[in-house]
């Protein structure tokens, strides 16, 4: 831990495990989450914007920075764009902003694959999930 950062306090921690951050952001390293502050530069929402973009952009990115070794039958995608970030080279960019994370929303191969998550969801109903989320923050 840096000298500089901020730690929650007990009260803090008991909050953002009931679902209140108030100003923390979640990190994960190697598996293992810690949190940050705002102001030692946590997730700004007024920092990024999401947007859809187009498959070759999104399989790209997903290509390039998830485990994922094939393709879903993608029905919707979006991309995280980072307005203060300055591409580096090879970065893709969208508008002329850094992407930063991909999410694909798609049609499962099988319903098992929800139904086995989610006993009581219905298919048909709902058979758009997010099957990839791809971020470099």
């Amino acid at each position: 831990m840096s000298e500089n950062q901020v730690v929650p306090t007990a009260s803090e921690l008991r909050a953002i495990v009931s679902g209140n951050p108030k100003g923390y952001a979640q990190r994960w390293t190697f598996g293992v989450p810690s949190w940050r502050h705002v102001s030692e530069g946590g997730f700004r929402r007024e920092r990024y914007e999401v947007v859809p973009i187009d498959e070759e952009t999104a399989r790209r990115y997903v290509t390039d920075h998830h485990y994922l070794s094939g393709w879903p039958a993608a029905i919707h995608r979006f991309g995280l764009l980072d307005s203060l970030a300055e591409p580096r080279p090879g970065d893709l960019t969208v508008g002329g902003l850094a992407l930063v994370g991909v999410t694909v929303l798609a049609s499962p191969m099988n319903e098992k694959v929800l139904t086995r998550c989610f006993p009581r969801l219905v298919p048909s109903a709902h058979r758009r999930f997010a099957s990839t989320h791809s971020y470099r923050l």
